[in-house]
Parts: C-alpha cells; structure tokens; sequence
C-alpha cells in the first residue's frame, strides 16, 4: 500500500496558499516560479515507461526502465527490478536542461520499499555536460541528500529529500539524474525506489 508523507513544499505551499486574502491575491511577493516541476501526472498507464518531453530514461545495464507508478489517483516515478530475471539493473531518469543560479535549491519526495541493503541504492546526480542523449558518455557529480529508512516499517512510504543546494553550479545549465542500481535475481537486490515532485526554486 502507497502511503504519503507531506514534503517539506507540500508544507510550504500549504503556508502559503490558505493564508491568501483577497488583496495578497492581486500581489503576492513571495511567490517563486518553479525552475523545474515535475509530478509524473502526464502518463496514464501503472507500469508504462516513463516518457516525458525533455526527460531521458535508460537502462545502463538490463532493460529495467523507470516506469509510471499509479497508486489511486497518485502517480509517481518508480524503478522496480523484482523479477526481471536480470542479474544486474542501473536505470537512470535524466532531468531537461535546467538554468541555475545562486539561489537555485531542488527538492524532490522519495519513498523505497523492500531494500535491504545499501548496495540497492539511489543516487542523485548532476552534469554540465550531458548532450541529451549519450548518458554514460556524460560527467555526473553525485549529490547529498535525505535518503529513506532501509526499513520494512516504511515501505512505500514518501520522505522529502531536503532542499539541495545548487549554487556551485549557478549561471550553469545542468541536467539532474535519479539512478537506481539493483537486480533481478537476487533477492535482497531486488527493492523498488519512487520519485515525485521533483522541484527547483529559487530560495535564499
């Protein structure tokens, strides 16, 4: 069962939104535009590749590809190599090109479910010099951020990442990755990682 937590901006826009009086509506300062949004809403099909416009999703090693997670009406980034008979799986989930600046902070909600060890793993990488298709060709540099108990008790479970600071990278172009290493054979390798409202805002 898909269970959610509410993220660190699910809060923030909550703050925001439902303290608005008619006047702040005509002008309100503190609202940011989002560098990057992306909610995995677009897709129809649970178990679909994701495709969406801009986004890259390979498969490094074995053909597991991320796919559409639905769960009601919530829908999601998941990587799952349960049963795909492939003794290794790396798949990666590639962000557009995305302008940065000093101010620049991502954040994202991830949830895991049924990893046990370290070595099923999520990693969060950035590059400046991706060209949009040849993954594996690419410089990545990994980034720190909050990652989710390895613990059954919170299986499927949503956490917020933290915010993640960008600015080493600003006046920069740089695409964001999400990849997740894992196997299809062997059993305490073969969990599931899930991504959702993967966001960029300008935050001092």
């Amino acid at each position: 069962m898909k269970k959610t937590i509410l993220s660190l901006f699910g809060i923030l826009a909550i703050a925001t939104f439902t303290a608005c009086s008619p006047e702040e509506d005509i002008k309100n300062p503190d609202f940011q535009p989002y560098k990057l949004f992306e909610d995995f809403t677009s897709n129809s099909t649970d178990g679909a590749a994701i495709s969406l416009a801009g986004w890259t999703n390979f498969a490094e090693a074995g053909t597991v590809k991320w796919n559409q997670g639905i769960y009601f009406s919530d829908k999601y980034a998941e990587f799952n190599t349960f049963q795909s008979g492939q003794p290794t799986n790396i798949g990666w989930l590639v962000s557009p090109k995305i302008s940065v600046d000093a101010s620049s902070k991502l954040a994202f909600d991830v949830a895991q479910a049924y990893v046990s060890t370290p070595a099923n793993s999520i990693d969060l990488l950035i590059s400046t010099d991706f060209d949009g298709t040849n993954v594996t060709a690419a410089n990545w540099t990994v980034l720190n951020f909050t990652k989710p108990a390895l613990s059954f008790d919170t299986n499927f479970d949503f956490f917020s990442s933290g915010l993640i600071d960008l600015s080493a990278y600003a006046d920069k172009n740089v695409y964001l990755a999400f990849r997740v290493k894992g196997s299809g054979t062997n059993t305490t390798l073969d969990g599931t990682y899930e991504i959702d409202n993967v966001r960029i805002i300008n935050k001092n």
